[in-house]
């Protein structure tokens, strides 16, 4: 069974901010120390790296998405 495509982007989406509010919360620190005295681990990196490459490749579908139900990014008007 099929899905709308309004409904994809919609899952798609809150998924895109669901992993970029974790990935923010992950690398923040609540604590007193300066922030230029923060250092973070190879593998925390990594690990930061990967969840932006997710979120990019989940916005990439979410327009492609879009694009397929004709409700995606429109060009700009021409003057």
């Amino acid at each position: 069974m099929n899905t709308p495509p309004a409904n994809d982007t919609a899952v798609e989406a809150a998924r895109v901010l669901d992993d970029l509010a974790a990935l923010s919360i992950d690398l923040s620190c609540h604590c007193n120390a300066p922030p230029h005295s923060l250092v973070l681990t190879a593998a925390k990196i990594r690990e930061a790296c990967e969840a932006i490459d997710d979120a990019v490749a989940s916005l990439k579908r979410i327009l492609t998405t879009a694009s397929g139900s004709g409700s995606g990014p429109q060009p700009p008007a021409s003057p």
